[in-house]
């Protein structure tokens, strides 16, 4: 059994049968995801395409696309980073807007409650607005 490395929900089973006299490689998908939950350990370009005989050059060729790798994962690390700053920032500004109101609302109710009372009670008080 071969479990890819497109995410947990996808499995790949390798079937081989003998039949008519020489081996065929089938392979058939328990389950397809298409969610993009969890990125691919490897990006396509880099997997070697040209394997390198020398095993030493063949690991430095690994190391070198690795370090690709790790560069774009950080990069898009930091990229989700960045919009989630930029959203909890926007719902901070929001969430700040609302209590200005909030409070600019209350303020002129008590004004206005305030200014009833003082006509009720004051028999010469006149709001001069």
């Amino acid at each position: 059994m071969l479990i890819s490395g497109y995410g947990l929900s996808e499995v790949n089973i390798c079937l081989l049968s003998y039949g008519n006299g020489g081996m065929v490689k089938k392979s058939s998908s328990i389950t397809k995801s298409n969610s993009n939950w969890l990125w691919r350990w490897a990006e396509p370009e880099s997997e070697l395409s040209v394997i390198p005989k020398s095993k030493t050059k063949r690991l430095a060729q690994q190391a070198k696309l690795a370090n690709v790798d790790a560069e774009r994962a950080v990069s898009r690390a930091y990229q989700i980073e960045l919009s989630r700053t930029k959203a909890i920032g926007e719902a901070m500004f929001k969430s700040g807007k609302a209590l200005r109101f909030t409070l600019s609302s209350s303020g002129r109710q008590l004004l206005l409650r305030t200014q009833a009372a003082r006509r009720q009670f004051e028999p010469g008080f006149r709001n001069k607005n």
